[in-house]
């Protein structure tokens, strides 16, 4: 590490920064030769760091004097992702007035390619404290109205064929409450790959990463308590970088209220990603198909269509009278990608690895043999309907 760095590190590790420490920091960063800044920074947990130094009510304002460096006069010095980090560090905890002007005044400083660049590293911070909280809870409305407003600008400036993938949890990523398919908790064969797929898209080059979310009417809890559980259950299945939106206690009485919830999510996904298209992914057990069939029918050319996995045994005419909505039905992921394929969102390489995917993990599953014959019989079709694709 930089030996300015390990100096900060010394100076803001205790359980308080003094004023005279805090004092001393800013000196190092001030002292900095142009063109090396970002160099220190960029080992240091700057949430910590930020937070450790204060404006002081009978004293310095310390804090004030390091965001003018940091995100005035040095910005340019420094990468996407060091100010990406130092504008989440602003909005951790309760978010001040003045914390609210830097961020805004930072974000809409960003324009084209490289707002959205630091937008999509905003979401992409692993934590609570993602794009969705910082606009629509941490920042006052006029402030909101700025940014989103600058949202839509920068989606005409900078268009892209992006596809936000946003992904139910309960009977859609894992076995939970209607599927007697397969044994409770388990994660559903080929789903990864297909969301690793559709988070690169169809193009020959990979798209960037982090355009995953999952949606959910799981409450959040305080501060996020919930979502950050469920952000970290699921971060042991080897996924593309995704970010959790959820629900309140309140959203769990009657579909209808789940429903309602999740079409909330989905909308302020839609103001925050206006330039990028969007697929829903989510199940026939809850409200899921109403969801996706509601927010296509609101903006086709934003909401691609659903995805809607049949755990419970939807017959011909119910898939037809979805598909006539916008909403797909599938048996097996494989199927899921045969969709995907026709909607243009995937290529038929990649469906055929999200096809073996499902097959290798269809072979290694628990299954009872009433369940097993049942799948076979489901891949079996989904895989012919891929081969007849080409």
């Amino acid at each position: 590490m930089d030996p300015r760095a390990l100096q900060i590190v010394g100076l803001t590790g205790g359980w308080r920064t003094g004023s005279d420490a805090e004092a001393h920091v800013l000196r190092i960063l001030r002292d900095v030769p142009e063109g090396e800044l970002d160099d220190v920074l960029a080992p240091l947990d700057l949430d910590a760091v930020v937070g450790d130094i204060d404006d002081h009510v009978w004293g310095p304002d310390h804090r004030t004097e390091l965001l003018e460096l940091l995100l005035g006069r040095r910005r340019a010095e420094l990468s996407l992702q060091t100010v990406a980090e130092i504008v989440a560090a602003l909005h951790h905890g309760p978010t001040p007035r003045l914390h609210q002007e830097a961020i805004v005044d930072v974000l809409t400083d960003y324009e084209g390619a490289d707002f959205h660049d630091l937008k999509y590293r905003l979401n992409a911070q692993g934590d609570y404290h993602d794009l969705e909280h910082l606009v629509f809870d941490d920042v006052d409305e006029d402030l909101r109205e700025r940014l989103l407003a600058h949202f839509v600008e920068q989606a005409r400036v900078d268009a892209t064929s992006d596809l936000r993938v946003l992904c139910d949890i309960d009977d859609t990523l894992t076995c939970a409450i209607h599927d007697d398919r397969y044994p409770r908790g388990t994660i559903y064969p080929g789903v990864v790959a297909l969301l690793h797929a559709l988070d690169d898209g169809a193009a020959e080059e990979p798209n960037r990463a982090g355009d995953l979310t999952f949606v959910t009417a799981r409450p959040g809890g305080p501060r996020g308590l919930v979502e950050q559980y469920t952000r970290d259950h699921l971060g042991h299945l080897g996924l593309p970088p995704h970010t959790v939106l959820g629900g309140s206690f309140l959203n769990l009485h009657t579909k209808a209220a789940i429903a309602e919830r999740k079409i909330q999510n989905m909308e302020r996904d839609r103001l925050l990603f206006p330039e990028c298209r969007m697929v829903f992914i989510g199940d026939s057990g809850q409200a899921d198909g109403d969801v996706g069939a509601q927010m296509h029918e609101r903006d086709p050319g934003h909401i691609v269509g659903t995805l809607l996995h049949n755990v419970t045994d939807l017959d011909e005419e119910a898939r037809g009278e979805w598909a006539s909505r916008g909403v797909h039905v599938f048996d097996t992921y494989a199927g899921a990608a045969v969709h995907a394929v026709r909607l243009g969102l995937l290529r038929t390489d990649q469906a055929r690895e999200v096809a073996e995917a499902v097959r290798t993990g269809l072979d290694a599953a628990a299954l009872s043999s009433e369940q097993r014959h049942r799948l076979e019989r489901d891949l079996s079709a989904d895989v012919a309907a891929l081969e007849a694709l080409g």
